[in-house]
């Protein structure tokens, strides 16, 4: 495809005249995706500050207290906490079928 002289003439002046535009588009843009950046990295500031208040409030008051945890109701001290969760599952079953419920 050949484009003669006057067509390639009048492609650049038209390409002249519109980059400026083009150019402050971008920059404008960029500008704006600069502030909505930053208005979300405040918003996620305050999130993580809530956040973190919260979890403060519900850690024990006396750390000294914290290890010593409370025993559920109806188990016995240290039974299968270490065990895999099959052989926990196998053993409440063996304990089921021993004593049905009633």
């Amino acid at each position: 495809m050949t484009v003669s002289f006057r067509t390639g003439r009048y492609l650049v002046a038209l390409l002249w005249h519109t980059a400026p535009y083009v150019v402050l588009g971008m920059f404008i843009s960029s500008f704006v995706y600069a502030v909505f950046v930053v208005q979300l990295t405040a918003s996620f500031k305050e999130e993580l500050q809530q956040v973190l208040t919260a979890a403060q409030q519900c850690a024990p008051s006396d750390p000294a207290n914290a290890a010593d945890a409370e025993q559920v109701k109806g188990r016995a001290p240290g039974s299968s906490d270490h065990a895999s969760p099959i052989r926990r599952t196998e053993a409440r079953a063996e304990r089921t079928l021993e004593h049905p419920p009633p």
